[in-house]
């Protein structure tokens, strides 16, 4: 979640030619704000310089603050905080070499219709899988269209289904084309609930129809791999400049706040609400199944939090304190295994106040009793470039976190899915101690 300025050549070069950009000597800074008066500083950076590509907003509750700097302004840039006596680190000093390590492979399909998750793919990779499950489990899965693009793809998806009649659970990745990390786990979540033999997963998977859509996005995460790797928009021609930011064009409290009407910027909200192809017929969708969905997550990177609606204030709307519990214990759930810490709270008291987001309108649109944002791996090393060896850790912490979070919210009396509860005794114990660190 944040702005970035695209100017001169670093715009037009990649477009009308057909290179890929790199990012030789652009250094990544962790920015560490000692006070709120760093932290409006930095705001002030945020708004005013164009040269700056901060990856996350200096929110008021900022514990730090990424910001990537191209070798021409890297000097200005420590100027600027060594003169207001901010602290920084440069746990990157060549992005390029981080990209490089980054290995998209293609997909070859074996006869279990696997992947595997210790590297990234692209969008054909991801979309030829899913056709495989479809062929592999075809009383199972079915191959889902939930919208089209700018540029003319489709919004793939599966469904996982045993019978009729059950709740639905959906999951939302990929709508920031640079964060390459949601797809990833997205799709690990799909496998996971056809091949695990875990009993909880097992359960989950038959107990609940899943709606599982891993690139939301589609043309820009095209982009993310062929052009420009940090790309974050969708691909609508903006005058002189491309895309408008998916998650900032839903018909919730459009372009109040944490939203840009300036084209150039990351955040652009587009020219009104639903403007986008892509938000448009996902949200149409969404709109036909609305009233089946329990439980809506949309997977974003990065900064280890567990989002809940809404982004326009710190209020505890709706069941807030019901959904902060449940999130809360799922995150103790995701602790366990690696001792990963994430942050519970609603957008606007965790990180900063934005609307327009996916997230707030499934809520007050639909109705749907629980509805979270993951940002996930890491905490400001590495950003958005996160290494192929971190996939398979964030894909199994998380995955922990999904089958409590289904336990707790059965046991709050938000899910049943029709079938009976399941709990085995790891599972219990996973919640009980999650209980413990948060009560």
């Amino acid at each position: 979640m944040s702005k970035f300025i695209l100017l001169g050549l670093i715009l037009t070069v990649p477009s009308i030619f057909g290179e890929k950009f790199r990012f030789d000597n652009y250094a990544l800074y962790k920015i560490l704000p000692k006070n709120l008066g760093e932290i409006k500083f930095l705001q002030g950076l945020y708004e005013s310089d164009n040269r700056f590509d901060f990856w996350t907003v200096p929110g008021p509750f900022a514990e730090f603050v990424n910001v990537l700097s191209s070798p021409e302004h890297r000097n200005d840039l420590e100027t600027f905080l060594v003169a207001h006596d901010i602290d920084y680190e440069i746990p990157q000093f060549n992005l390029q070499d981080a990209i490089d390590r980054e290995a998209v492979k293609p997909y070859v399909r074996s006869d279990l219709t696997t992947m595997g998750w210790d590297s990234y793919y692209d969008l054909d990779a991801i979309y030829a899988w899913m056709d495989d499950l479809a062929k592999e489990y075809p009383s199972i899965v079915t191959i889902i269209i939930g919208g089209t693009t700018f540029e003319g793809r489709q919004i793939k998806g599966v469904k996982i289904s045993h019978g009729t009649g059950r709740r639905i659970i959906f999951l939302e990745g990929g709508i920031h084309a640079r964060e390459w990390i949601s797809p990833a786990t997205v799709t690990y979540i799909t496998n996971e609930l056809l091949t695990s033999d875990n009993e909880e997963t097992v359960a989950a998977a038959r107990d609940f129809d899943w709606y599982i859509f891993p690139v939301t996005n589609p043309d820009g995460y095209v982009y993310s791999h062929s052009t420009f790797r940090m790309w974050r928009k969708n691909r609508r021609p903006v005058r002189d400049t491309f895309g408008v930011d998916l998650n900032r064009n839903w018909n919730n409290n459009w372009l109040v706040v944490g939203a840009s009407s300036d084209e150039t910027r990351d955040d652009y909200a587009g020219h009104g609400p639903f403007s986008e192809p892509e938000t448009r017929t996902l949200s149409t969708y969404l709109a036909s199944i609305g009233d089946k969905i329990d439980l809506y997550l949309s997977f974003h990177s990065y900064g280890h939090l567990l989002l809940l609606p809404f982004g326009n204030t710190t209020e505890p709307l709706a069941n807030y304190n019901d959904s902060m519990a449940i999130g809360r214990r799922a995150m103790g759930a995701l602790s366990v295994r690696f001792g990963t810490q994430y942050k519970t709270g609603n957008i606007a008291e965790a990180i900063y106040k934005a609307t327009g987001g996916s997230i707030d309108w499934v809520k007050e649109t639909l109705k749907v009793p629980l509805v979270y944002c993951y940002e996930l791996r890491d905490n400001g090393t590495e950003g958005f470039v996160l290494p192929p060896s971190e996939i398979m850790p964030n894909n199994l912490e998380v995955m922990d976190s999904l089958l409590d979070m289904i336990l707790q919210a059965r046991r709050f009396g938000y899910m049943s899915g029709g079938f009976e509860v399941r709990a085995s005794l790891s599972v219990i114990l996973m919640a009980l101690l999650a209980k413990w660190l948060y009560n």
